[in-house]
Protein backbone atom coordinates (compact mmCIF):
# COMPACT_ATOMS: atom_id res chain seq x y z
CA UNK A 1 0.00 0.00 0.00
CA UNK A 2 1.43 2.94 -1.38
CA UNK A 3 1.84 5.63 1.73
CA UNK A 4 0.00 8.65 2.01
CA UNK A 5 1.33 12.07 1.21
CA UNK A 6 0.66 15.57 2.40
CA UNK A 7 -0.42 16.25 -0.92
CA UNK A 8 -3.09 13.75 -0.16
CA UNK A 9 -4.31 15.36 2.56
CA UNK A 10 -4.42 18.56 0.76
CA UNK A 11 -6.67 16.68 -2.15
CA UNK A 12 -8.86 15.17 -0.08
CA UNK A 13 -10.14 18.96 1.23
CA UNK A 14 -10.10 20.69 -2.07
CA UNK A 15 -12.20 17.67 -3.16
CA UNK A 16 -14.97 18.80 -0.88
CA UNK A 17 -14.88 21.81 -2.21
CA UNK A 18 -16.06 23.20 1.36
CA UNK A 19 -16.61 27.04 2.17
CA UNK A 20 -14.30 28.92 4.40
CA UNK A 21 -15.38 32.24 6.07
CA UNK A 22 -18.63 31.81 3.33
CA UNK A 23 -16.10 31.31 -0.01
CA UNK A 24 -15.77 28.10 -1.48
CA UNK A 25 -12.59 26.85 -2.14
CA UNK A 26 -10.79 24.25 -4.07
CA UNK A 27 -8.22 24.13 -7.03
CA UNK A 28 -9.37 27.44 -8.85
CA UNK A 29 -9.87 29.50 -6.07
CA UNK A 30 -7.83 32.37 -7.31
CA UNK A 31 -6.06 32.84 -3.48
CA UNK A 32 -4.91 29.72 -3.57
CA UNK A 33 -3.89 29.39 -7.14
CA UNK A 34 -1.46 33.06 -5.83
CA UNK A 35 -0.32 31.53 -2.86
CA UNK A 36 0.86 28.08 -4.79
CA UNK A 37 2.82 30.56 -7.01
CA UNK A 38 4.58 32.35 -4.19
CA UNK A 39 5.61 28.92 -2.59
CA UNK A 40 6.74 27.74 -5.99
CA UNK A 41 8.75 30.60 -7.32
CA UNK A 42 10.68 30.91 -3.68
CA UNK A 43 12.05 27.66 -4.35
CA UNK A 44 10.43 25.85 -1.49
CA UNK A 45 11.55 21.99 -1.68
CA UNK A 46 9.48 19.08 0.06
CA UNK A 47 10.27 18.32 3.29
CA UNK A 48 11.15 22.13 4.42
CA UNK A 49 9.39 23.26 7.48
CA UNK A 50 7.72 26.74 6.62
CA UNK A 51 6.61 29.11 9.76
CA UNK A 52 3.43 30.39 9.65
CA UNK A 53 3.46 33.96 11.12
CA UNK A 54 0.36 35.79 12.32
CA UNK A 55 -1.96 33.97 9.52
CA UNK A 56 -5.71 33.55 10.82
CA UNK A 57 -8.70 32.56 8.75
CA UNK A 58 -8.76 31.84 4.97
CA UNK A 59 -5.60 32.89 4.77
CA UNK A 60 -4.06 30.42 7.17
CA UNK A 61 -6.17 27.82 5.50
CA UNK A 62 -4.74 28.98 1.97
CA UNK A 63 -0.81 28.87 3.58
CA UNK A 64 -1.59 25.10 4.53
CA UNK A 65 -3.16 23.68 1.56
CA UNK A 66 -0.58 25.38 -0.63
CA UNK A 67 2.35 23.83 1.43
CA UNK A 68 1.17 20.34 1.57
CA UNK A 69 0.31 20.57 -2.22
CA UNK A 70 4.39 21.12 -3.05
CA UNK A 71 4.96 18.54 -0.19
CA UNK A 72 6.16 21.34 2.49
CA UNK A 73 5.11 20.91 5.87
CA UNK A 74 3.38 23.88 7.95
CA UNK A 75 4.60 25.21 10.96
CA UNK A 76 1.84 26.96 12.98
CA UNK A 77 3.39 29.54 15.35
CA UNK A 78 1.16 28.98 18.74
CA UNK A 79 3.73 31.79 20.65
CA UNK A 80 3.05 35.29 19.78
CA UNK A 81 6.39 36.04 18.11
CA UNK A 82 6.78 34.61 14.89
CA UNK A 83 10.70 34.64 14.93
CA UNK A 84 9.84 31.63 17.82
CA UNK A 85 9.21 29.03 14.66
CA UNK A 86 10.96 31.17 12.32
CA UNK A 87 14.19 29.66 14.11
CA UNK A 88 13.61 26.51 12.93
CA UNK A 89 12.42 26.82 10.02
CA UNK A 90 14.06 27.37 6.37
CA UNK A 91 10.81 29.72 5.27
CA UNK A 92 8.54 31.98 6.94
CA UNK A 93 5.00 32.95 5.75
CA UNK A 94 4.07 36.14 6.96
CA UNK A 95 0.85 37.77 7.46
CA UNK A 96 0.31 39.11 3.96
CA UNK A 97 1.01 35.40 2.51
CA UNK A 98 4.74 36.38 1.37
CA UNK A 99 7.38 34.46 1.92
CA UNK A 100 10.77 35.37 2.84
CA UNK A 101 13.80 32.89 4.13
CA UNK A 102 13.74 31.34 7.68
CA UNK A 103 16.71 31.11 9.73
CA UNK A 104 17.38 27.46 10.15
CA UNK A 105 20.40 26.26 7.87
CA UNK A 106 19.27 22.27 8.29
CA UNK A 107 16.94 20.21 6.75
CA UNK A 108 15.69 17.91 10.29
CA UNK A 109 15.22 14.29 9.42
CA UNK A 110 12.74 11.80 9.46
CA UNK A 111 9.94 14.31 7.83
CA UNK A 112 8.36 12.18 5.28
CA UNK A 113 5.31 11.17 7.23
CA UNK A 114 5.12 14.53 9.19
CA UNK A 115 1.95 16.81 8.44
CA UNK A 116 2.85 19.55 10.94
CA UNK A 117 5.36 20.91 13.48
CA UNK A 118 3.28 22.43 16.20
CA UNK A 119 4.86 24.75 18.49
CA UNK A 120 3.45 24.59 21.52
CA UNK A 121 2.59 28.07 24.03
CA UNK A 122 5.17 28.07 26.24
CA UNK A 123 2.90 28.68 28.78
CA UNK A 124 5.03 25.95 31.48
CA UNK A 125 8.48 26.58 30.06
CA UNK A 126 9.98 27.04 26.40
CA UNK A 127 7.99 26.45 23.20
CA UNK A 128 8.39 22.32 22.09
CA UNK A 129 8.12 21.84 18.10
CA UNK A 130 5.74 18.38 18.22
CA UNK A 131 5.36 16.32 14.74
CA UNK A 132 2.00 15.59 13.90
CA UNK A 133 1.73 12.64 11.15
CA UNK A 134 -0.25 12.23 8.11
CA UNK A 135 -1.89 9.07 9.87
CA UNK A 136 -2.66 11.06 12.80
CA UNK A 137 -4.43 13.76 11.13
CA UNK A 138 -6.42 11.35 9.27
CA UNK A 139 -7.21 9.68 12.79
CA UNK A 140 -8.19 12.22 14.59
CA UNK A 141 -10.40 13.67 11.75
CA UNK A 142 -11.96 10.84 11.72
CA UNK A 143 -12.24 10.20 15.64
CA UNK A 144 -14.06 13.45 15.71
CA UNK A 145 -16.35 12.96 12.25
CA UNK A 146 -17.35 10.07 14.47
CA UNK A 147 -17.95 11.75 17.58
CA UNK A 148 -19.44 15.01 16.62
CA UNK A 149 -21.49 14.02 13.36
CA UNK A 150 -19.77 16.32 11.22
CA UNK A 151 -20.90 16.58 7.61
CA UNK A 152 -21.53 18.47 4.23
CA UNK A 153 -24.09 19.84 5.48
CA UNK A 154 -22.54 21.29 9.12
CA UNK A 155 -21.46 24.91 9.05
CA UNK A 156 -18.37 24.50 12.10
CA UNK A 157 -17.23 27.48 13.80
CA UNK A 158 -13.80 27.35 15.52
CA UNK A 159 -13.24 30.63 17.12
CA UNK A 160 -9.52 29.31 18.52
CA UNK A 161 -6.49 30.19 17.16
CA UNK A 162 -5.48 27.64 14.46
CA UNK A 163 -1.78 27.42 15.42
CA UNK A 164 -3.16 26.11 19.10
CA UNK A 165 -3.46 21.79 18.73
CA UNK A 166 -7.54 22.17 19.23
CA UNK A 167 -8.40 24.53 17.08
CA UNK A 168 -5.86 22.82 14.09
CA UNK A 169 -7.52 19.35 15.54
CA UNK A 170 -11.30 20.65 14.62
CA UNK A 171 -10.57 22.90 11.41
CA UNK A 172 -8.68 20.32 9.51
CA UNK A 173 -11.50 18.17 10.88
CA UNK A 174 -14.42 20.04 9.63
CA UNK A 175 -12.57 20.83 6.86
CA UNK A 176 -11.68 17.13 5.47
CA UNK A 177 -15.25 16.00 6.65
CA UNK A 178 -16.61 18.19 4.19
CA UNK A 179 -17.89 21.28 6.41
CA UNK A 180 -18.26 24.36 5.99
CA UNK A 181 -15.94 26.44 8.26
CA UNK A 182 -15.93 29.88 10.35
CA UNK A 183 -12.05 29.64 10.93
CA UNK A 184 -12.08 34.08 12.64
CA UNK A 185 -10.30 35.93 15.08
CA UNK A 186 -12.50 35.59 18.90
CA UNK A 187 -13.24 39.44 19.18
CA UNK A 188 -16.42 40.15 20.38
CA UNK A 189 -19.36 37.66 21.92
CA UNK A 190 -22.31 38.82 20.25
CA UNK A 191 -20.97 37.97 17.07
CA UNK A 192 -20.65 34.35 17.24
CA UNK A 193 -23.87 33.95 19.71
CA UNK A 194 -25.53 35.99 17.34
CA UNK A 195 -24.48 33.46 14.22
CA UNK A 196 -25.45 30.74 16.85
CA UNK A 197 -28.75 32.13 17.48
CA UNK A 198 -29.66 33.01 13.81
CA UNK A 199 -29.28 29.33 13.25
CA UNK A 200 -25.94 29.73 10.35
CA UNK A 201 -23.67 27.70 12.86
CA UNK A 202 -24.22 23.90 13.53
CA UNK A 203 -21.33 23.34 15.45
CA UNK A 204 -19.29 25.53 17.80
CA UNK A 205 -15.97 24.42 19.01
CA UNK A 206 -14.84 26.73 21.89
CA UNK A 207 -12.43 26.64 25.30
CA UNK A 208 -13.86 27.06 28.71
CA UNK A 209 -13.16 30.90 28.54
CA UNK A 210 -15.10 31.56 25.58
CA UNK A 211 -18.12 29.35 26.96
CA UNK A 212 -18.29 31.93 29.38
CA UNK A 213 -18.04 34.87 27.54
CA UNK A 214 -20.97 33.30 25.09
CA UNK A 215 -23.37 32.51 28.19
CA UNK A 216 -23.37 36.36 29.41
CA UNK A 217 -24.69 37.04 25.72
CA UNK A 218 -28.27 38.21 25.15
CA UNK A 219 -30.18 35.73 22.75
CA UNK A 220 -31.30 37.14 19.31
CA UNK A 221 -32.47 34.29 17.97
CA UNK A 222 -34.21 30.92 18.60
CA UNK A 223 -32.08 28.57 16.74
CA UNK A 224 -30.07 26.04 18.79
CA UNK A 225 -26.40 24.28 17.60
CA UNK A 226 -26.66 20.70 16.91
CA UNK A 227 -23.27 20.34 19.07
CA UNK A 228 -21.00 22.37 21.30
CA UNK A 229 -17.88 21.21 22.01
CA UNK A 230 -15.17 22.55 25.10
CA UNK A 231 -12.23 21.53 25.12
CA UNK A 232 -8.32 22.82 26.55
CA UNK A 233 -10.07 23.24 30.25
CA UNK A 234 -11.78 22.07 32.72
CA UNK A 235 -15.92 22.11 32.38
CA UNK A 236 -17.78 23.26 35.65
CA UNK A 237 -21.18 22.05 35.90
CA UNK A 238 -22.26 25.51 36.36
CA UNK A 239 -20.77 26.39 33.23
CA UNK A 240 -22.28 23.12 31.56
CA UNK A 241 -25.73 24.11 33.53
CA UNK A 242 -25.42 27.95 32.33
CA UNK A 243 -24.27 26.90 28.46
CA UNK A 244 -27.60 24.87 28.46
CA UNK A 245 -30.03 27.50 29.87
CA UNK A 246 -28.68 30.20 27.37
CA UNK A 247 -28.02 28.08 24.11
CA UNK A 248 -30.37 25.04 24.61
CA UNK A 249 -27.34 22.34 24.60
CA UNK A 250 -25.40 20.48 27.26
CA UNK A 251 -21.41 20.81 26.47
CA UNK A 252 -19.25 18.29 25.32
CA UNK A 253 -16.02 17.99 26.96
CA UNK A 254 -12.95 17.18 24.72
CA UNK A 255 -9.11 16.32 25.80
CA UNK A 256 -5.83 15.42 24.06
CA UNK A 257 -2.65 16.86 23.60
CA UNK A 258 -0.42 18.92 21.37
CA UNK A 259 1.54 15.64 20.45
CA UNK A 260 -1.71 13.29 19.73
CA UNK A 261 -4.29 15.48 18.60
CA UNK A 262 -8.11 14.77 20.38
CA UNK A 263 -8.22 11.58 22.05
CA UNK A 264 -11.36 11.85 24.04
CA UNK A 265 -14.79 13.46 23.99
CA UNK A 266 -18.09 12.89 25.87
CA UNK A 267 -20.29 14.90 28.65
CA UNK A 268 -19.05 13.84 31.12
CA UNK A 269 -15.18 13.21 33.06
CA UNK A 270 -12.85 14.08 30.20
CA UNK A 271 -15.32 12.21 27.51
CA UNK A 272 -14.73 8.82 26.03
CA UNK A 273 -11.85 7.62 24.07
CA UNK A 274 -11.97 8.50 19.97
CA UNK A 275 -11.93 5.34 17.65
CA UNK A 276 -8.16 4.18 17.33
CA UNK A 277 -7.74 5.42 21.22
CA UNK A 278 -7.56 3.23 24.01
CA UNK A 279 -6.59 3.25 27.36
CA UNK A 280 -3.79 1.19 28.81
CA UNK A 281 -3.80 2.36 32.35
CA UNK A 282 -5.18 2.96 34.61
CA UNK A 283 -7.47 -0.01 34.88
CA UNK A 284 -11.14 0.79 35.59
CA UNK A 285 -11.98 1.55 39.82
CA UNK A 286 -8.13 2.58 39.65
CA UNK A 287 -6.81 6.10 39.65
CA UNK A 288 -3.01 6.86 38.11
CA UNK A 289 -1.15 8.70 34.82
CA UNK A 290 -3.60 8.11 32.05
CA UNK A 291 -1.54 6.32 29.23
CA UNK A 292 -2.60 5.83 25.91
CA UNK A 293 -2.33 3.36 22.96
CA UNK A 294 -3.37 5.15 19.65
CA UNK A 295 -3.35 3.58 16.13
CA UNK A 296 -1.85 6.28 14.74
CA UNK A 297 2.33 6.72 15.83
CA UNK A 298 2.99 10.08 18.01
CA UNK A 299 6.02 11.09 16.21
CA UNK A 300 6.93 13.34 19.37
CA UNK A 301 9.26 16.00 18.94
CA UNK A 302 11.29 17.97 16.40
CA UNK A 303 15.00 16.22 16.24
CA UNK A 304 13.92 13.78 18.76
CA UNK A 305 13.50 9.79 18.37
CA UNK A 306 9.65 8.93 18.18
CA UNK A 307 8.42 7.47 21.53
CA UNK A 308 7.56 4.01 21.27
CA UNK A 309 4.96 2.01 22.51
CA UNK A 310 1.99 3.60 24.75
CA UNK A 311 1.81 7.75 25.06
CA UNK A 312 2.26 8.65 28.78
CA UNK A 313 -0.01 11.79 28.69
CA UNK A 314 1.00 13.46 32.14
CA UNK A 315 -2.48 13.44 33.42
CA UNK A 316 -3.06 11.43 36.90
CA UNK A 317 -7.14 10.42 35.98
CA UNK A 318 -9.44 8.56 38.03
CA UNK A 319 -10.68 5.44 35.60
CA UNK A 320 -14.19 4.44 37.21
CA UNK A 321 -15.58 1.34 36.56
CA UNK A 322 -18.37 2.39 34.64
CA UNK A 323 -15.57 3.95 32.24
CA UNK A 324 -15.80 7.48 32.88
CA UNK A 325 -12.37 8.94 32.88
CA UNK A 326 -12.27 11.46 35.31
CA UNK A 327 -9.35 14.25 35.17
CA UNK A 328 -7.50 14.64 39.20
CA UNK A 329 -4.21 16.71 38.32
CA UNK A 330 -1.30 17.12 36.38
CA UNK A 331 1.49 14.25 37.35
CA UNK A 332 3.94 15.44 40.04
CA UNK A 333 7.47 16.80 39.34
CA UNK A 334 7.11 18.89 36.91
CA UNK A 335 9.41 21.72 37.67
CA UNK A 336 13.34 22.02 37.84
CA UNK A 337 14.25 24.91 39.64
CA UNK A 338 18.58 25.71 39.81
CA UNK A 339 19.27 21.92 39.27
CA UNK A 340 16.73 20.56 41.57
CA UNK A 341 12.95 19.49 41.10
CA UNK A 342 10.32 20.86 43.26
CA UNK A 343 7.82 18.96 44.49
CA UNK A 344 5.54 20.48 42.94
CA UNK A 345 2.32 18.93 44.38
CA UNK A 346 3.28 20.00 47.92
CA UNK A 347 3.43 23.83 47.30
CA UNK A 348 0.51 23.23 45.36
CA UNK A 349 -1.40 21.98 48.06
CA UNK A 350 0.03 24.38 50.76
CA UNK A 351 -1.36 27.33 48.85
CA UNK A 352 -4.77 26.14 47.09
CA UNK A 353 -5.33 25.16 50.99
CA UNK A 354 -5.22 28.31 52.37
CA UNK A 355 -8.87 29.93 52.37
CA UNK A 356 -9.62 32.96 49.59
CA UNK A 357 -6.87 30.91 47.18
CA UNK A 358 -9.11 30.71 43.67
CA UNK A 359 -6.18 29.97 41.78
CA UNK A 360 -3.00 28.64 41.20
CA UNK A 361 0.23 29.20 39.01
CA UNK A 362 3.61 28.24 39.66
CA UNK A 363 6.86 29.07 37.37
CA UNK A 364 10.11 29.19 37.50
CA UNK A 365 11.79 32.04 35.55
CA UNK A 366 15.81 32.87 34.81
CA UNK A 367 16.62 36.54 35.93
CA UNK A 368 16.81 38.60 33.53
CA UNK A 369 20.62 39.78 34.18
CA UNK A 370 21.91 36.47 35.84
CA UNK A 371 20.30 33.98 33.65
CA UNK A 372 22.17 31.42 35.11
CA UNK A 373 19.91 31.65 38.33
CA UNK A 374 16.16 30.90 38.23
CA UNK A 375 13.57 32.43 40.85
CA UNK A 376 10.34 30.72 42.14
CA UNK A 377 7.24 32.62 41.68
CA UNK A 378 3.58 31.09 42.79
CA UNK A 379 0.55 33.63 41.03
CA UNK A 380 -2.06 33.13 43.80
CA UNK A 381 -5.64 34.57 42.58
CA UNK A 382 -7.88 35.64 45.14
CA UNK A 383 -8.75 37.01 48.49
CA UNK A 384 -5.88 35.41 50.67
CA UNK A 385 -3.27 37.54 51.51
CA UNK A 386 0.60 37.20 51.19
CA UNK A 387 1.14 36.64 54.54
CA UNK A 388 -1.46 33.35 54.55
CA UNK A 389 0.48 32.01 51.70
CA UNK A 390 3.95 32.15 52.99
CA UNK A 391 3.04 31.16 56.48
CA UNK A 392 0.93 27.92 54.75
CA UNK A 393 4.15 27.19 52.78
CA UNK A 394 6.23 26.97 55.28
CA UNK A 395 4.36 24.74 57.46
CA UNK A 396 3.30 22.36 55.07
CA UNK A 397 5.67 22.29 52.27
CA UNK A 398 8.58 22.08 54.58
CA UNK A 399 11.79 21.62 52.68
CA UNK A 400 10.87 22.68 49.49
CA UNK A 401 11.57 26.29 47.90
CA UNK A 402 9.47 29.32 48.99
CA UNK A 403 7.78 30.99 45.78
CA UNK A 404 7.83 34.63 45.23
CA UNK A 405 4.32 35.39 45.82
CA UNK A 406 2.37 37.39 43.08
CA UNK A 407 -1.26 38.24 44.27
CA UNK A 408 -3.51 38.96 41.31
CA UNK A 409 -7.14 38.97 40.61
CA UNK A 410 -6.98 36.13 38.26
CA UNK A 411 -4.32 34.25 36.40
CA UNK A 412 -3.67 35.92 32.68
CA UNK A 413 -4.76 33.21 30.61
CA UNK A 414 -4.45 33.10 26.95
CA UNK A 415 -7.89 33.15 24.31
CA UNK A 416 -7.30 29.44 24.79
CA UNK A 417 -7.24 29.23 28.54
CA UNK A 418 -3.37 28.30 29.46
CA UNK A 419 -1.67 30.21 31.54
CA UNK A 420 -0.09 33.66 29.54
CA UNK A 421 3.97 33.04 30.57
CA UNK A 422 4.49 36.48 28.87
CA UNK A 423 1.54 38.64 31.13
CA UNK A 424 2.69 36.49 33.93
CA UNK A 425 6.50 38.08 33.56
CA UNK A 426 4.95 41.83 33.16
CA UNK A 427 3.14 41.55 35.97
CA UNK A 428 6.47 40.72 37.63
CA UNK A 429 8.24 43.54 36.01
CA UNK A 430 5.69 45.80 37.62
CA UNK A 431 6.52 44.82 40.86
CA UNK A 432 3.90 42.80 42.78
CA UNK A 433 6.22 39.75 43.76
CA UNK A 434 6.94 39.31 47.35
CA UNK A 435 9.81 37.14 48.92
CA UNK A 436 9.67 33.82 50.50
CA UNK A 437 12.12 32.63 53.03
CA UNK A 438 15.01 30.89 50.63
CA UNK A 439 14.27 32.89 47.20
CA UNK A 440 17.48 34.92 46.57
Amino acid sequence: MTALRRRDLAMRILGHRPLVNGAPLDERSTDLRDMMRTVGDAGVRPDDLVALGGLEGREFVIAVLALWSCEAIPVPDAARDAATAGAHSAWLVTGDLAIRRGRASHRAPRLSSTAVVHTTSGSTGRPKFVRRGIASVLLEAAGYRESLGLGPEDRVAVPIPPAHSLGWGTLTSALLSGSAVEIRPFVRPSSLAGSIDAGSVSVVVMTPPIARLLVDTRRTGTATPRTALVGAGPVSDGLDRSFRMRFGRELLRGYGSTETGGTFVGTTGIGAPLSGVRIAAPPRGSEGELLLEIAAPVEGYLDEQAPAGVWNTGDVVRHEEDGTVRFVERAAGGLRLNGRFVDVRAVREAVTGVPGVADLHLLALARPDDPEIQDFYAFVAGAASTDEVLESLTERAPGEPIPRVVRCDRIPRTVIGKPDRRAMIEMIGEGDAHDGEGIR
